[in-house]
């Protein structure tokens, strides 16, 4: 038979994988998923072949091999020298070492970047600037560009790299090669908290406090090089025992690039978007927060002049709700449970920066508060203020100080959503016959089996499969009903 799955790529190795359903968890659901045999191989402690497995077994490093002949009770590493071994005596194959890694040359021929503090001797070879002499500092040239010579612009400055030996006291001949700028911007944010102290790159205590960095935001061409050093300088600081982490950076997320009608943005096309004139022409919360809903923020999205409208109206009508807000009576019920709604979905959008959908929450919200052009009551519009600041801070305060907020509605409580409120009247319950999905059906969030069971049963797609009385029904509430018939 074949078997196709979505998740083996052709760009990676040879674009061909060995199935191991017993210990790779993607092979261990595509085997249950088609009642393939699933075979253990490795086994922890407390186990053995035998043992059953509910998901695969992955910690196979610590494991004992089982299943697989004369290599059965095998340590995992021991079994690996062993394989190798009998392969390369039989001639089958033989051991390769590829090396991923390669020695990084950090200098370049250059005049801006950090001289590297290093002197060359006739009499005593290659010697380290003392610390006391450092940093060493570049000197004033007019003449920093480089030329087809080959060599740094700081070779052409005998009175800066001919210095005194540190040994011997001999003339010697400072390195002109400045180090990579990969390698100089490696480690900037050991250094921020640490700013004016002169005496150390950082301290301590202060790194220990601040550091590593919570979240790292920027663009995918980060995600290799510069990170990737970042993490090299980290590692090799921690492990001489300066810093207590390994890791720079806890959380890292790219940004998407934003295209033009379809386009990638270049002079030569034409087609780049000057902020200044959308910003004269929208305002600078219109087109801000357009921004942030034209697409996933980490896929970007495609920039078009007729949608700013959206979010313009959108802030449009917020302010109108403002002006227009009524205190008398009660607010409405069904309005309120939105906005609960609406409060919880952009506090878990943001810190996951689903921007987009959080600002499509607030207008879907809005659509609600002035439905058939109703007058709002105040504490339907009141939370909405500081929750779309984030996107449009101008009109934000403005209407927080037109309501007689204090201060700054940045220094505002973030509004909170009362759970009840903010859960869904209905759901969607998952139909299954005889164990396979049918159908879904939109039914009340505490419906009943029998009632599920009338719903479930008058879905045209469901009711094809389900001819005949119901042998028996499994109904797992909020969550799925299964008929067997």
């Amino acid at each position: 038979p074949i078997w196709v799955s979505d998740y083996v790529l052709m760009e990676y190795g040879t674009g061909a994988i060995m199935g191991v359903p017993g210990h790779d968890q993607r092979d261990f659901e595509f085997a249950t998923k088609f009642e393939l045999p699933i075979v253990r191989v490795v086994c922890g402690e407390r186990e053995d072949a035998s043992t059953p497995l509910h998901e695969a077994f992955t910690e196979c490093e610590s494991g004992t091999l089982v299943n697989s002949g004369m290599f059965d009770g095998f340590r995992v590493e021991a079994a690996k020298k062993a394989i190798v071994e009998l392969l390369s005596k039989s001639g089958a194959a033989k051991p390769i070492v590829h090396y991923r890694l390669h020695d990084w040359c950090i200098s370049r021929q250059r005049y801006w970047g950090p001289p590297i503090p290093i002197i060359y001797c006739d009499s005593c070879g290659v010697v380290p600037v003392p610390e006391k002499d450092l940093p060493v500092v570049l000197p004033f040239i007019e003449d920093f560009k480089p030329d087809d010579s080959g060599v740094s612009p700081l070779a052409r400055h005998e009175e800066w790299y001919r210095v005194e030996c540190p040994k011997c006291g001999k003339m010697g001949r400072r390195e002109t090669d400045v180090s990579d700028t990969f390698l100089d911007s490696a480690w900037y944010f050991l250094r921020y908290p640490s700013v004016g102290r002169d005496e150390v790159p950082f301290e301590k205590g202060v790194t220990k406090k601040w550091l590593p960095v919570n979240s790292y935001i920027g663009g995918n061409e980060h995600a290799v090089l510069h990170l990737l050093y970042s993490r090299f300088i980290t590692m090799v600081l921690h492990d001489a025992g300066h810093i207590e982490f390994e890791e720079p950076f806890t959380r890292f997320r790219a940004h998407g690039h934003i295209i033009r009608e379809g386009a990638k943005m270049s002079k030569t096309q034409g087609n780049i978007v000057n902020p200044d004139e959308y910003i004269e022409h929208w305002g600078a919360d219109a087109f801000r927060t357009y921004l942030m809903f034209l697409g996933p923020y980490e896929q970007g999205g495609d920039f078009r002049d007729q949608s700013i409208s959206g979010p313009r109206r959108f802030l449009d009508r917020l302010f109108a709700s403002v002006q227009s807000m009524s205190g008398d009576g009660v607010p409405d019920h069904s309005v309120m449970r939105k906005l609960h709604q609406t409060i919880r979905k952009v506090s878990e959008d943001i810190p996951r920066l689903s921007y987009n959908t959080a600002v499509a929450a607030m207008m879907e919200y809005m659509n609600v508060l002035r439905k058939g052009e109703r007058t709002p009551h105040r504490d339907e519009v009141l939370p909405l203020i500081p929750l779309v600041s984030p996107f449009a801070p101008h009109i934000a305060e403005e209407l927080w100080e037109q309501t007689g907020g204090t201060g700054s509605v940045f220094d505002s409580a973030w509004p909170a959503f009362d759970p009840a409120l903010a859960v869904d009247d209905s759901i969607e319950l998952v139909v299954q016959v005889n164990g396979r999905v049918r159908g879904k059906i939109t039914v009340a969030r505490d419906i009943g089996e029998k009632a599920a069971l009338v719903a479930a049963l008058a879905e045209p797609t469901v009711a094809k499969f389900a001819d005949g009385t119901p042998k028996k029904v499994i109904f797992v509430p909020g969550r799925l009903i299964n008929i067997v018939v």
